[in-house]
């Protein structure tokens, strides 16, 4: 082994465990197609219909399943081969995606189609996410490094939304939205044969028993007797429903704001991206896991105030300064609470909780999208973008002064 890799093994310990650095490529490679395919759908659904609201049923539908179906995936994840699941979820996912190509190629797609496939790619990634976040512990036979896997992941998952959105942007420019519909099964090939190559950790998947109400009721009844889970939990909610919307609506807001410019909708979405790249990579550098409720305060903070400015910003600058705050926060409090979890969670009842995770950040980011749509058209997307923010900032107030109490 070079010196260089034992430094880096050193630094990022979770990239010795040889199945973790395989799936963790494959990530890598495979997540850049599916934030090109979200500014993608975005785009088009604006430029079909011109709607405010429009964006925000997108939002709403493609995340809106989390809600429901997160936590059911989270009894699976606890139950069944958590790797053959992914293989079949992401098969699916590609046929989507060639099928929204094809559509948009020959002009036979229209809002309700959208709305129609972005729901359908909501279940699929309802029930992927919390078994893709329980599957890590399978390819992990040191446990010490769990954390540091969990970290990882994020940054492959943050990279991915630095550059996604980027290149998302400048194929619609060039060539159009089918390109940014096609990339994304092309490259989740990668992912897929590097699923096909991990071998698992033996015995990582337990059978718990009783019926699936009582299971989730049981994970539900797990995390919320833990204190630290329960109020990073609720903080995630809120972060998700004030702030999380803007992804959707941010085609609008640059229109009101810069003009009919896709490439800057990618570009403040990159930016995003960049900021919550770096706040990945400084937690998956960080040595030990302490305090993760005061960081995950200070991420809530840093991108609702990060929003507030780029809402009332009218200097270009400034406002590319303003998302990177943004992507920063949401995932230095994301990552946080996904590693408090991964920490604290009984291993029989990892998915369950993970899939409650889900279900409270992915899923508070459709209601706020549905709801700051509709907002949207009495005060603009960015009036609409601006209550959120507020809204964020208020609940880091309430999650701080819960903690001194």
């Amino acid at each position: 082994m070079s010196a260089f890799a034992r430094s880096v093994f050193s630094r990022f310990p979770a990239l010795g465990q040889l199945q973790f650095r395989r799936y963790f490529i494959g990530q890598a490679i495979a997540l850049i197609g599916g934030f090109a395919h979200s500014v993608a759908m975005s785009w088009l659904g604006y430029r079909l219909t011109g709607s405010v609201a429009v964006l925000g049923w997108i939002g709403f539908a493609s995340l809106a399943p989390a809600i429901v179906i997160s936590p059911l995936a989270g009894v699976l994840a606890d139950r069944y081969p958590r790797r053959q699941m992914l293989i079949g979820i992401l098969c699916f996912v590609s046929l989507l995606g060639i099928l929204l190509a094809v559509l948009t190629h020959w002009h036979w797609i229209g809002a309700t189609g959208l709305i129609i496939i972005a729901l359908l790619r909501g279940f699929a990634f309802a029930l992927e996410i919390p078994i893709r976040h329980a599957f890590l512990v399978d390819l992990i036979d040191d446990r010490t490094v769990l954390t540091n896997a969990v970290a990882l992941h994020s940054t492959a998952l943050n990279t991915a939304r630095f550059i996604g959105p980027a290149v998302g942007g400048i194929l619609i420019g060039s060539l159009g939205e089918e390109a940014c519909f096609i990339l994304h099964p092309v490259l989740l090939c990668a992912t897929l044969f590097q699923l096909w190559r991990i071998e698992t950790i033996p015995g990582s998947t337990h059978r718990p028993a009783g019926s699936a109400w009582r299971q989730v009721v049981d994970g539900w009844t797990h995390a919320f007797d833990d204190p630290v889970m329960g109020r990073m939990l609720v903080g995630v909610f809120a972060l998700g429903f004030g702030v999380g919307p803007y992804v959707h609506l941010m085609p609008a807001a640059v229109s009101e704001r810069f003009g009919a410019h896709p490439e800057l909708v990618g570009m403040f979405i990159s930016c995003a991206g960049m900021g919550a790249m770096t706040a990945a990579i400084s937690l998956a550098a960080r040595r030990g896991s302490h305090h993760l409720s005061r960081i995950a305060l200070a991420g809530n903070v840093s991108a609702g105030a990060g929003l507030l400015v780029f809402c009332l910003s009218h200097w270009l600058p400034l406002s590319i300064v303003a998302m990177v705050f943004v992507g920063f926060g949401v995932i230095v409090q994301a990552v946080a609470t996904n590693m408090a979890i991964q920490k604290r969670a009984d291993d029989d009842k990892r998915g369950r909780v993970l899939a409650l995770y889900t279900a409270m950040f992915i899923g508070a980011t459709p209601v706020g999208s549905l709801v700051f749509g509709q907002i949207g058209l009495w005060t603009g997307a960015t009036g609409a973008l601006l209550i959120g923010a507020l809204l964020a900032l208020a609940g880091a107030g309430l999650t701080a002064w819960r903690m001194r109490a």
